[in-house]
This record gives C-alpha cells, sequence and structure tokens, in this order.
C-alpha cells in the first residue's frame, strides 16, 4: 500500500471510524468535504473533513485512475468470488477489517484499528467535544456507552469541573 492510500485510510479511519471500510466513492460530497456514513441499524450521519484529508483522499483515488463510483477502499488483487457490491469498476474486491488492520499494524506494530478507534474518541473528548458531539462522532446512541472515553479522560474532567467551578461564581 503506497503512504496516499495509508494516509487516506488513517484519516478517514480517525474521521469515520471502522465504518470508512464500508464506504463508497459516491458517499463522498467533495464540495461540502463531508462523507455519508452508514452506521448500526443502516442510520446516515454526515462526517465532515479538512482540506489536508480531502487532498490525501484525492491523491489516493488519482493512484486507483479517479475512480468515481465504488468501494473507497480496495485491495490491490483482482477478486475471486466477488459480490457485486463490493467490487470497483475494475475488478478489485473491496478491503476487509482483517486486510486494514494487517496494513495498519504494518505501520504501528502495537495498535490494532480499533484502538485508533477509541483514541479519536478519547482525544475528542479531550478536546471539549459534548457529549451529543461524541454521540453522533462514534455513531453510539446511548451516553452509557461512551462514559469510558469521558470518564478515563482526565483532562476533560479537568476542564469540565473548572468550566462548573466559573459558572457557580459567575451567579
Amino acid at each position: 500500500m503506497a503512504s496516499e492510500e495509508i494516509g487516506a485510510l488513517i484519516q478517514v479511519i480517525i474521521l469515520a471510524n471502522i465504518e470508512a471500510l464500508s464506504l463508497n466513492i459516491e458517499d463522498i460530497d467533495w464540495t461540502e468535504r463531508s462523507i455519508r456514513l452508514h452506521g448500526k441499524g443502516d442510520r446516515l450521519r454526515d462526517m465532515f473533513f479538512s482540506r489536508d484529508v480531502s487532498k490525501l483522499l484525492a491523491k489516493y483515488l488519482k493512484t486507483r485512475g479517479d475512480p468515481t463510483s465504488g468501494p473507497l477502499f480496495v485491495t490491490h488483487r483482482k477478486a475471486r468470488a466477488p459480490r457485486y457490491a463490493d467490487l470497483s469498476a475494475d475488478g478489485y474486491a473491496r478491503l476487509s477489517y482483517r486486510q486494514a488492520d494487517t496494513l495498519w499494524k504494518h505501520y504501528t506494530p502495537d495498535w490494532d484499528l480499533h484502538q485508533l478507534r477509541h483514541t479519536a474518541i478519547s482525544v475528542r473528548a479531550a478536546n471539549s467535544y459534548t457529549e451529543v458531539d461524541l454521540k453522533r462522532f462514534s455513531g453510539h446512541q446511548s451516553l452509557r456507552s461512551l462514559e469510558r472515553y469521558i470518564a478515563d479522560n482526565r483532562e476533560a474532567a479537568k476542564r469540565k469541573a473548572r468550566e462548573w467551578e466559573r459558572r457557580q461564581h459567575s451567579q
């Protein structure tokens, strides 16, 4: 996998969680710089990305001949027994979680993709994302499932305590 590909994959996984592997090119809105995600229970949500991510994605797609439809991330081999929906126009199969995790471990041997997801959520919790923002980003419906990201985040907890303290003093 070329550096453009792994860079695009990492950035999109950070942005869109593991759902990145199920993305199709037509889920990308280049004008809005957003990606339409199909979450659990086929719930749709839009995630917005930076110009840097846009450039990485464009470079990556250029290495694939600028396709306009099909799976966003594909393997480098033709599919043997493919499902039609998981093929690119030129017959390459969608990148699986196992394959993506293997590639990820090649670059970061001590981490797996699920840890990347947890880190992305925790970083957002530490940087003033509200509980509602975290639910939207992570795709979780329940705040209870986000408690570990919020509770384990010392900096976020400290910041929240200081904000509460300031509000109490200003009343």
